[in-house]
């Protein structure tokens, strides 16, 4: 009796201390117990999350806490609200009042994200400590096994880091990911691994004891985390990694993330980071270790080649190069050779730091592809950047090559040729600029002039071409590895792939191109082999593999059976109406030509494929057929050059690469008229004839930063246009807005389409054009002039589209915009940026162009070189409020949607043709360029 009464009051004890600790943590306050002031604590893991405006997100972060499989009773939250606006603080005390026993909330003035952090340490009481974002979230089973981790004595470390996960605006692979093994933990002493640095908090369960009274820099608001974490690894120099636990980091689509807004202030604070933890080294260890240099060289990585989202003033320039240059001549030459997340020309920019320019003068060259500087290796030629084939196609008697190379980036003169190892002839590359490519420090300081090379070999049996390049003038010759593009025959990962030339078979293998006359016997004996290592290899499940041997005897069947050309017309998958449509109704209707079988790819469920099959041969793009058809093709026409147009076969291109040989017609989907070279140039896109409808974009295209040839850009016009010339316009308003990548969704995988976005009715974006077409004033100037009104987003803003609230007389579209339709019976445009509005100034139709905003800003595809002006060059006015885009739209209607003299003048000048027969030129241009294909002995 006496020890249940004992219990009973050791117990009630107990529950008045958690009460009295309650009261404590409702009030923000802390909880101590009556011996010596230590913490009242039984919580295993404490989880800090600092709190600024992110009500958006913080209740999927807070939920990911509760689903933690350890249980809510073994965790503390310690929430800091740093002086949030909006509706942040709101969510907390909702979630305190949900675990009032778990839960610390604590409110401060906005003091930045260290601060909070701070906050939140000193209030932490678990035995274990890990700082959460309030927009990030762990994996459920996280927490359970970091308890488990550290029950475990034989560990000894007092950091355990779980794998870092990108999501929404980003999902690549971080570049510490390696660190990782698949299916154990592993302990990473940095004295014998100095480069597998750990750089972020966020992944992180620390021992609290550890920390001790370590603290975050309040006075830093970048790579603040990075430095704390390394003060508390310097301890012991250790830290374990394991695959178990998953930290999900989330990049903010719109940007807005802290990481991803950086500016020159932030550069150089990021610097001082690292002088500060190479002096935390001196004063822990007595010297600047291998892993502390390490960490310092990673944070001058990530800006190294970067830029600053201000503009740089010549000194804000030369005060950067300068503090890079004082902490990288302090770096040991092995930890930049030994880090694994510094990229092949990162690590020469840090030698030409760290020795000077003319440093690889000095290099001794062994194997003939290893650059060695007392004894170290430098560099390696086998990269892809030195030899980057993009295109390989027979011109003759010839084999006509096309690529790229960096090797200007190490700072010395060379020449580069191909030698036949055979002969020992020699045949010199043609070298050109490729300004697109060229590469430069956040001071602007140049790191490499890009550069594009041709090379034509001669297309006989019995050759072996190797790529070399010789330096200023030496006599050793360097061998280089050459890596192809996709859009060349061959692959870097497949041993086997081989082309046929005729009498000529062509075939990689390792370092050389090697030529053989080609025989029955050879090409079933290479095809034979081809399969096997198909079958072999480790891309893809088994019958995906055998589903591509299958394809490829099929591919080898249909060619010797059927000999008639095959060309593929495409818009969309699952849309047609656009350029393509529009030439490929003429082929099969008007042209007459039967020479080639002609397909149009469409998805079965478009609404378009009924209407298309009625004239033409329409195939499906998710289908086995069309993989074989477009595998046989010789011409492809479409107005889209994204990856599933150019490539059906996705990351299975590799099985099939040396098969594909077609000539891709480009029409575009509207006027180009800002740089797209990155995106479009080569050797980005491998397009042999490129029509457009304006000597601007000849011009533009034929600049060294595209790199076509004058018989690959043909001014035809745009094919949609043709649909214009019978219709008369009605009094309708046409609303066009152009889209901003930075509230866009993510690309679904395997398709086209994108993400609803859900914060999208908070965007700038949405507040405008919902409130321009529910303005009152311009409805009412509607009703009285008799116009209706279409509005449509972006098919990159497809999803969004139901966000739009329409009205009586602004209907909004719920997809894709028919656009021949809309273009053609509006009498007015209203666009901020869209190409489309140049369909307008064909049909001599004025535009209003309302900019609220930057498009460039707002991370469009277009960068600010733009082609086009919109002051001196557009259709029609360029406003900049919602004001006076009602007052230009009611302008026009008061004068029936005239286009003013000026802008039907600059319509005049902009336009290569005013006729409505695009289509035909477009075809016939394709047809030459089948018959140049027969006549280079490419027949198919």
């Amino acid at each position: 009796m006496s020890k249940m009464l004992s219990r009973v009051l050791v117990l009630s004890c107990k529950d008045c201390r958690q009460a009295w600790a309650l009261d404590a943590m409702r009030d923000g306050g802390e909880a101590f117990s009556e011996a010596g002031g230590a913490r009242v604590s039984d919580f295993e893991i404490s989880v800090v999350i600092p709190v600024y405006n992110s009500e958006e997100y913080l209740g999927e972060t807070l939920e990911s806490v509760v689903a933690q499989t350890v249980g809510m009773d073994a965790v503390q939250v310690v929430i800091v609200d740093d002086g949030s606006t909006d509706g942040s603080a709101a969510i907390c005390r909702s979630f305190q009042d949900r675990y009032p026993a778990n839960v610390v909330f604590h409110q401060q003035p906005n003091g930045g994200v260290s601060s909070a952090r701070n906050a939140g340490l000193d209030r932490a009481s678990g035995r274990i400590v890990t700082c959460l974002d309030s927009d990030d979230q762990w994996t459920p089973g996280s927490f359970a096994y970091a308890v488990d981790f550290f029950d475990n004595q034989e560990n000894n470390v007092d950091v355990l880091v779980g794998e870092l996960t990108l999501f929404e605006g980003e999902d690549h692979t971080h570049p510490l990911a390696y660190r990782f093994p698949k299916d154990k933990d592993s302990i990473i002493r940095l004295g014998d691994r100095p480069c597998d640095i750990q750089s972020t908090i966020g992944n992180c369960f620390f021992l609290r004891e550890a920390i001790g009274d370590i603290r975050f820099d309040e006075d830093l608001t970048t790579s603040e985390d990075t430095l704390f974490v390394n003060r508390v690894i310097l301890r012991k120099c250790a830290y374990a990694v394991t695959p178990f636990c998953t930290y999900l980091y989330r990049k903010r689509q719109d940007g807005s993330s802290l990481s991803q807004v950086i500016t020159y202030s932030k550069h150089m604070q990021n610097l001082d980071v690292c002088e500060r933890m190479l002096e935390a080294s001196r004063c822990a260890k007595g010297r600047v270790l291998p892993f502390a240099q390490a960490v310092a060289l990673y944070i001058i990585g990530w800006q190294l080649l970067g830029k600053a989202s201000d503009a740089l003033s010549a000194e804000d320039a030369a005060n950067w190069s300068a503090a890079v240059r004082k902490i990288v001549a302090g770096a040991d030459v092995d930890v930049i050779a030994n880090a694994r997340w510094l990229t092949r020309e990162k690590k020469i920019v840090l030698y030409r730091l760290k020795y000077g320019a003319d440093v690889f003068k000095e290099l001794i060259w062994v194997d003939r592809d290893r650059g060695l500087l007392d004894g170290m290796q430098l560099i390696s030629m086998n990269a892809k950047a030195p030899c980057y084939l993009y295109e390989i196609t027979p011109q003759n008697s010839t084999l006509h090559i096309e690529g790229t190379t960096d090797i200007d980036i190490l700072g010395m003169p060379f020449e580069l040729f191909v030698r036949d190892e055979k002969s020992g002839e020699r045949f010199n590359a043609h070298l050109s600029p490729f300004p697109t490519d060229n590469r430069r420090t956040l001071a602007k300081e140049s790191v490499c002039k890009g550069m594009r090379f041709t090379l034509d070999l001669p297309l006989e049996p019995e050759r072996s071409f190797s790529f070399r390049v010789r330096f200023c003038g030496r006599a050793q010759e360097v061998i280089l590895t050459p890596h192809y593009g996709n859009f060349a025959i061959f692959s870097q990962s497949m041993k086997r792939d081989y082309h046929r030339f005729g009498d000529v078979m062509v075939k990689h293998i390792g370092k050389q191109l090697r030529t053989y006359r080609a025989t029955w016997r050879m090409a079933v004996a290479s095809e034979l082999r081809r399969w096997l290592e198909i079958l072999r290899s480790k891309k893809g499940t088994p019958r995906l593999r055998f589903e591509y041997v299958w394809l490829r005897l099929c591919y080898r069947v249909h060619r010797l059976l059927f000999k008639k050309p095959i060309w593929i017309f495409g818009d969309k998958e699952w849309k047609a109406g656009d350029n393509a449509e529009n030439v490929y109704r003429y082929a099969i209707k008007q042209s007459g030509y039967r020479d080639a079988k002609m397909y149009f790819a469409l998805e079965k469920s478009s609404a378009d494929y009924a209407s298309v099959a009625k004239y033409g041969h329409v195939i499906d793009p998710t289908t086995f057929r069309y993989k074989l058809l477009f595998l046989l093709s010789s011409v492809v026409v479409s107005s889209r050059a994204e990856e599933s147009m150019v490539n059906p076969y996705g990351p299975e291109l590799v099985f099939v690469k040396d098969l594909m040989d077609y000539d891709f017609v480009y029409l575009t989907h509207g006027t180009l008229f800002g740089d797209l070279a990155f995106m479009l140039g080569k050797p980005a896109k491998k397009i042999k004839l490129f029509s457009v409808s304006t000597q601007m974009e000849r011009n533009a295209l034929l600049s060294e930063a595209y790199g076509y040839r004058e018989d690959e850009v043909s001014l035809m016009g745009m094919a949609r246009y043709d649909a214009y010339g019978d219709v008369h316009a009605q009094k309708k308003i046409a609303f066009l807005p152009t889209w901003r990548s930075n509230i866009a969704g993510k690309i679904i995988p395997g398709t086209s389409t994108r993400e609803y976005v859900h914060h999208f009715k908070s965007t700038d974006f949405w507040k405008f054009y919902n409130a321009l077409i529910n303005d009152e004033r311009l409805l009412d100037a509607m009703r009285r002039y008799g116009y209706t009104a279409e509005f449509y987003v972006h098919p990159a803003f497809e999803k969004q589209a139901g966000d739009f609230q329409g009205n009586e007389l602004v209907q909004v579209g719920k997809g894709s915009a028919d656009y021949e339709r809309v273009l053609s019976e509006s009498a007015l445009m209203v666009t901020d940026y869209s190409g489309v509005g140049f369909d307008f100034g064909y049909q001599r139709k004025p535009v209003v162009y309302s900019q609220y905003d930057s498009v460039f800003s707002g991370g469009h595809t277009y960068g600010e070189d733009s082609y086009f002006d919109y002051d001196i060059d557009g259709f029609g006015p360029v406003t900049r409020t919602l004001k006076e885009t009602v007052d230009a739209i009611i302008r026009y209607m008061e004068n029936d949607c005239q286009m003013e003299p000026e802008y039907r003048r600059r319509a005049d000048v902009m336009f290569g043709f005013s006729d409505y027969e695009s289509s035909k030129r477009i075809f016939e241009g394709a047809r030459a360029l089948s018959e140049r294909r027969r006549a280079d002995g490419r027949a198919r």
